[in-house]
């Protein structure tokens, strides 16, 4: 057995979908699976989940879903070359399409081809830009092998309190899909929410939503008023050192602490090559018998020491939970973002891939 795991509970996943399936109906649901869902296992988590589709970022993404038995649609969110058109058909993979030369890549493909056009409604970052939206459809659409299926933006603000700009995207894209409506284009499936929206713009459900931290049981951000949904990722590992030390004892690296009494010093094999942030050091918190214990001395690349001194009755091979619940103590994804100054997506998504994931 590893001396750490990730233990990914599926019937969380499986009833934040539900929830998330509830409050949109009659919306189609994308469940965003990108970065390996999130660092929970893409393949498994699919597999969990009867999602309409699934929003991954890369053609290496989808083609690991295909491989691992998938067969639900799925739509690369991110960026795709010219050169992955022939991939991306063979794989039945759904394409996002906003530059030229992607689209007449795509309409070299002697077979009919699926496409969503992404629109940059204000993210600034990828989409055929809003001024010049109406006459790239005109284009897609134009070819006789390309399916323009649908059409979608991406929201940058919803998870703030001042929903303004959230707002004004919105009216953009809704604008943009009445204009096409009056040159007789009317795309299928169109989609603006994300996380965010799901739970504070309603209205924006529009035929299809992309869940994709909620799904993990995580809020886009402490602005939003907490939902029934629950975080399936726990981090654990166990003691794999026990020892005690006199009063003045330097503790790692640059001997950032030094104990102030007589202390019992455990190690866990788990660093920052693990996925634990360096910045926790001498300020962060694991769980060992159900209690918290802080984090001593700088944090290391495979191995972190912690003060165990009130704890009792403890052994090598002890549990500890990095976070996740032990007994009645919890220690939140969200908890150890702030004191990292981070976001939960970075937690979760930073923890090593080579770390096993465990399926209860």
């Amino acid at each position: 057995m590893s001396n750490c795991w990730v233990e990914i509970d599926l019937k969380a996943i499986s009833n934040n979908f539900s929830f998330i399936k509830k409050i949109v109906s009659p919306s189609k649901v994308c469940a965003v699976i990108k970065a390996d869902a999130y660092g929970h296992g893409a393949v498994p988590i699919a597999k969990a989940l009867n999602a309409d589709m699934f929003g991954v970022f890369s053609l290496d993404e989808g083609v690991i879903l295909r491989n691992g038995g998938v067969d639900k649609p799925i739509l690369i969110l991110g960026p795709s070359m010219e050169e992955e058109v022939f991939d991306i058909v063979q794989y039945n993979l759904i394409p996002n399409v906003f530059t030229k030369e992607f689209l007449i890549a795509l309409s070299k493909i002697p077979s009919k081809v699926k496409c969503h056009i992404k629109v940059d409604t204000g993210m600034g970052r990828i989409g055929i830009s809003f001024d010049n939206a109406i006459e790239f459809i005109k284009e897609a659409v134009s070819y006789s092998n390309i399916d323009v299926e649908g059409i979608f933006s991406h929201l940058a603000t919803s998870y703030l309190k001042d929903k303004s700009y959230a707002l004004e995207q919105f009216r953009k894209f809704s604008y943009l899909i009445e204009q096409l409506k009056c040159i007789g284009i009317e795309i299928p499936i169109k989609h603006i929410a994300n996380s965010a929206a799901i739970l504070s713009l309603p209205e924006m459900n529009l035929s299809m939503v992309r869940p994709g931290i909620l799904l993990y049981g995580l809020m886009p951000s402490d602005d939003m008023e907490k939902v029934p949904v629950k975080p399936a990722m726990s981090f654990k590992t166990r003691l794999v050192s026990v020892r005690r030390f006199p009063k003045g004892s330097g503790i790692s690296y640059g001997k950032t602490y030094v104990t102030k009494k007589d202390s019992i010093i455990g190690v866990i094999p788990v660093g920052y090559t693990h996925g634990l942030r360096r910045n926790l050091s001498n300020k962060g918190y694991v769980l060992v018998g159900g209690k918290r214990v802080k984090i001593v001395g700088t944090l290391c690349m495979d191995m972190t020491m912690i003060d165990l001194s009130d704890i009792l009755d403890i052994s090598i091979g002890d549990e500890v939970v990095i976070f996740g619940t032990q007994d009645n103590e919890t220690i939140s994804v969200d908890e150890i973002a702030k004191f990292c100054e981070t976001i939960n997506y970075e937690i979760i998504t930073g923890i090593n891939p080579k770390i096993p994931r465990v399926y209860i």
